[in-house]
């Protein structure tokens, strides 16, 4: 049923090397440009504070308030710039999620769907493909791997719909990720049960972390060795 040989090479020198490519290209080329937040806060306070010093138009002015509200300025341009870091971060791993699916569904309708079918859409789904590939004795649920794919799916969704079922199962396999990675061991990081998800593609509500996407890079790696030794 499969062309074995093929397709490992696919898996590993294809579809490995596209999420290797896209996590490294995130952590390397597009993280870094948050690195300066604290620099450019500083200086979006300075420019405040210069602007509001030319604006005073009497000795009666409180320059202590003047400064609060260059503080503040500084301080809101840190923290949205933070949520657009988290965002982007948050985002990343709903890709990676998104680009394994494709990658695999890809597999699927060349190699074990018939080109008639290839393009059925009431085949065209993972539960088909899982029920396709047990027949030919390749159980997808069985490999290791599979059970961090499921959490990276669980996550995905979670970021992509905000709160509801997935959110729900996120927060018996990672409750750490409804806290900011700041408060973790922290006194006061508790269980997130009660936490609501209303704005993760606003950088608010789940904070996943670089490791977080590396961590489920490595796990697709993992899989697609795994899948090829199974079809072989």
């Amino acid at each position: 049923m499969f062309d074995g040989q093929f397709w490992a090479g696919t898996f590993s020198n294809v579809f490995a090397k596209q999420t290797s490519g896209f996590c490294t290209t995130v952590e390397d080329r597009l993280l870094p440009t948050f690195d300066s937040l604290e620099a450019e806060a500083d200086q979006v306070a300075d420019d405040e504070w210069q602007r509001l010093g030319q604006s005073v138009g009497s000795e009666d002015t409180d320059m202590a308030d003047l400064a609060e509200r260059a503080t503040e300025a500084g301080v809101a341009y840190y923290m949205s710039m933070e949520s657009v870091r988290q965002t982007l971060i948050n985002l990343s791993v709903a890709a990676l999620y998104h680009l394994f699916e494709q990658q695999l569904l890809f597999f699927y309708r060349r190699q074990v769907l018939h080109p008639r079918e290839e393009n059925d859409r009431d085949l065209i789904k993972i539960k088909v493909l899982k029920e396709k590939l047990a027949s030919a004795g390749v159980d997808l649920e069985g490999l290791a791997s599979w059970g961090k794919i499921e959490e990276l799916r669980v996550v995905a969704n979670t970021v992509k719909h905000a709160e509801g079922s997935s959110a729900e199962k996120l927060r018996d396999l990672r409750p750490d990720l409804f806290f900011d990675s700041h408060l973790r061991g922290s006194s006061g990081f508790e269980s997130s049960s009660q936490s609501h998800v209303y704005l993760p593609l606003a950088g608010e509500d789940i904070f996943l972390s670089i490791a977080d996407l590396k961590h489920y890079c490595a796990a697709l790696h993992e899989f697609w060795q795994e899948l090829a030794g199974a079809i072989q």
